[in-house]
Order: C-alpha cells, then structure tokens, then sequence
C-alpha cells in the first residue's frame, strides 16, 4: 500500500496536516538532540522526513523502512547527505546488534507494526541502556466538540485527499481506520511500560489531535 502511495505521499501530507507536520517533526528533533546522540534509528521512515532533520548535524543516522518506492525517495531527498543513510529493514525484525543506538524515532509508524507488542520490544533490543524512545503519533482529541471535528475531518476529508491526490481512497481509509483505532495517552503508555520502557511522557500536541511519547529503555 505504501509503496502505491509512495509518489504522492509527501504532498498529501502537507495538505492533510496543514503543513503542521513540519513543526511535529522539529519537535521530535529537538527532544532527539537533548543528551547529544551519535547514532539515531528513524524507524518506519518512510520518505525520510524525520531523519533528514539531522542533516546538519554531527550524528550518524539510519532510516529503516520496509517500502522499497518510499526509500527510493528517500534516497533521492537525502543526497549529498553524508551522515544519512537508508535501509529496507523490517521494524520487527532489525538486522541490527543489541544496544546500538542512542536514540529511536517512530513517526507516524507504529500504529502499522504488525505486531505492535514485537516491534517494541525490537526497538528496546537495538537501543543502548538509559537511551530514549521517541514516537510521534495519531491521538483522537478527548474534549467532544474537538473529537466530533477530528472524526468528520479523517473520515470525509482524509479519504477524499487520497482519491482526488493519490487515486487512492482504499489506502486513506485505512489510515483514517488506523488512526482512530490505535491505542493512544495513556493506553498506549501502559503498552510501552509492558514492553520494558520506563520514564514515560506524554506531550500533547494541537488539540490532543498528536502525541509525542518519550520513553527510556
């Protein structure tokens, strides 16, 4: 499915977020570059979006993702990049050694981990003791008057961005599903405690339509 969508994606991002995004994933950049990290994972990168926040940085960088086409972008985006480089991997099964990164990112992507449980506890074996989890992610807003206006946006406008930009309305509406679906605050929290992660903080972006979760191993 990604990789149908790979062409438009970007672009439909921009779009269905109100440019928003731009601001989301700077803030995962700052909270990455905290404790001054040598080496970062962006996982699920799709494009690349978030690893080429670190371009000028002196940090090595590896975005993994399973879609081939999106790399390909990815690739294409990030050339000249030095300090970057991207690989198909899957999230849940990293060909990569125990306690290697200092810092993890997922943006936009666990909610698509097959099993989100073993994607996790994958993420924990790659990252160095005390290091951080960083995931930015759908929330479905708790006040009623924002919730009512999230669900008609991801349900109608959503769908019908994907068939009019990516002649895609099937792909939209899984995203849109997904979105609604996954667990999110404080469920998805207990979900990260389960799996092994501690120092837990929820930030709560535009209305609560957002969550950044930090978490350590």
């Amino acid at each position: 499915m990604f990789n149908n969508i790979s062409s438009k994606y970007d672009r439909i991002n921009r779009v269905m977020t109100l440019s928003m995004d731009k601001n989301w994933r700077n803030t995962v950049y700052n909270l990455s570059m905290k404790d001054n990290p040598k080496k970062i994972i962006d996982i699920a990168t799709g494009t690349g979006d978030i690893a080429l926040c670190f371009a000028n940085d002196n940090v090595e960088v590896i975005g993994v993702d399973n879609a081939q086409m999106m790399l390909d972008l990815a690739k294409k985006k990030s050339e000249n990049k030095q300090n970057i480089t991207f690989l198909l991997e899957d999230a849940e099964n990293m060909s990569f050694d125990d306690n290697t990164f200092d810092v993890a990112t997922v943006g936009f992507g666990v909610r698509n981990f097959e099993n989100l449980d073993k994607g996790l506890k994958e993420i924990k074996r790659i990252l160095k003791p005390g290091k951080k989890l960083i995931i930015l992610e759908t929330a479905v807003p708790s006040f009623f008057l924002f919730r009512v206006g999230y669900v008609i946006y991801t349900k109608i406008f959503v769908p019908f961005l994907g068939k009019i930009i990516a002649n895609n309305q099937q792909a939209y509406n899984y995203l849109s599903n997904s979105a609604e679906q996954f667990p999110h605050g404080k469920s998805f929290k207990k979900i990260l405690k389960k799996n092994g992660f501690i120092e837990i903080e929820i930030n709560k972006l535009n209305l609560g339509i957002v969550n950044i979760y930090e978490a350590k191993k």
